[in-house]
């Protein structure tokens, strides 16, 4: 229900006639990598190289604990997938629960950096949140939501812009 408007706001903060290409990638039904089986995501790709990685969830999404959990392990995997081919030191991704957000971001350079929030392990006998709905603190349509998401996407056009000077 919100693809086309992230599709809109993505081509907006990456417009075409920048070396930036925005491709909307969905998992087909019955995924293993999607516990709704309804997984969206949007690739933002210098050349050939990912510099972000945005997931979009329904916005229900974010008040089941299950729902939060599959989701920061699909992004945490995506990450892990295309950091060798990210471009920039830093690979960054946005898990989209609506309007609400949770940005992610790993170091590509360093062969032991984790990925940030750090990962909450799974208790083996006791039921805990691994995936906090407050990790998802950022609205989208708010002032302070916009002006986070304009750093992230600044930071990496800053670090594309530095890589292409170097």
């Amino acid at each position: 229900e919100f693809h086309g408007a992230y599709n809109k706001l993505l081509h907006s903060l990456f417009p075409s006639d920048t070396p930036f290409t925005v491709i909307p990638q969905y998992f087909k039904y019955g995924s293993l990598r999607s516990c709704d089986f309804q997984v969206a995501f949007f690739e933002i790709v210098l050349g050939e190289g990912p510099v972000l990685i945005l997931e979009l969830k329904r916005p229900s999404a974010l008040m089941n604990v299950s729902s939060r959990q599959a989701a920061d392990q699909q992004i945490r995997e995506r990450l892990l997938d295309l950091a060798n081919s990210c471009p920039i030191r830093t690979l960054r991704a946005i898990s989209a629960m609506g309007t609400r957000l949770s940005f992610y971001h790993l170091d590509t350079i360093n062969a032991q950096a984790e990925i940030e929030p750090l990962a909450i392990p799974r208790h083996p006998t006791i039921v805990n949140d691994t995936a906090p709905e407050a990790w998802w603190d950022c609205d989208v349509l708010d002032a302070n939501g916009e002006v986070r998401l304009r750093a992230v996407v600044d930071a990496i056009k800053e670090a594309c812009q530095n890589n292409a000077n170097a």
